[in-house]
């Protein structure tokens, strides 16, 4: 068993890991409890919470309410109490301790392996290797994303939403609108340059310009601040498509016509 230095991050998520690892250790029920995020790709911090993958065997039922709630208390061993318990559906759910740190935990079978943990996945404790863990994860990987002309109809779409919604006088729809288009450039960034997670891949990896041009659109409860964020979208949209999707996504002749038409 791996001591508590062993495992990443700081002297309480350790702490935190050895505790949820011993408990589980000689459960017949667990295959495999593997550890993902910022956590497993080593680049925590003291906020970072526990992105928990748990697998278990094809017979199993868990109840994951009752299931988190009996793991929360033998978190006492180590002085940490639950203070919410969230259960997310019938496989995951969300515990936040006494002390802040938040865990997420999924309990499924190796089938139903999620592809996202792939990338940053570090095995704790199992009887299944990290190989076989990520062909399982491999194997529910979209076969096509979403198209990138797609993704922006949908975010010219949604700035004729914002139009409409200032002449109606609707702020929050229109405020609603102008952070889905914020979401959509930051994904068509992220895949243009073969990222994934569209939040963080941006946020780390594109320059500070383009990071202040989708600043830029972030705006404050008013119709006039509303209006600004949705002209700095559509300058984005006309003049700086190029730069933002590595020369791969421009706007057709139907799209600009339905921009300039705002």
């Amino acid at each position: 068993m791996k001591t508590l230095s062993d495992y990443p991050g700081t002297l309480q998520h350790q702490n935190l890991l050895h505790s949820i690892v011993s408990y589980y250790e000689h459960d017949p029920r667990i295959l495999a409890i593997a550890l993902f995020g910022s956590l497993g790709r080593g680049s925590w911090d003291s906020y970072s919470d526990l992105d928990l993958d748990i697998i278990i065997a094809d017979s199993v039922q868990i109840d994951v309410n009752a299931e988190l709630k009996d793991l929360s208390a033998s978190f006492a061993a180590i002085n940490e109490q639950a203070m919410l318990i969230i259960p997310d559906g019938n496989e995951a759910g969300d515990i936040i301790l006494k002390s802040l740190m938040q865990l997420s935990i999924r309990y499924h079978p190796l089938a139903t392996t999620s592809p996202n943990i792939i990338d940053s996945l570090q095995l704790l404790m199992g009887r299944i290797d990290r190989a076989i863990i990520e062909v399982a994860g491999l194997a529910n990987r979209p076969l096509d994303d979403e198209p990138l002309g797609r993704l922006l109809d949908r975010c010219v779409c949604y700035a004729l939403g914002v139009d409409i919604a200032l002449h109606r006088g609707q702020v929050w729809g229109g405020i609603e609108l102008l952070h889905r288009m914020r979401g959509l450039l930051m994904e068509l960034f992220t895949r243009t340059h073969q990222g994934r997670r569209a939040y963080h891949f941006f946020e780390a990896e594109a320059d500070m310009e383009i990071q202040a041009w989708l600043g830029a659109t972030l705006p404050q409860y008013s119709l006039k601040s509303v209006q600004e964020s949705l002209a700095q979208f559509l300058d984005i949209l006309k003049h700086h498509l190029e730069p933002l999707t590595a020369g791969q996504v421009f706007l057709t002749a139907e799209q600009e016509k339905v921009l300039n038409g705002i």
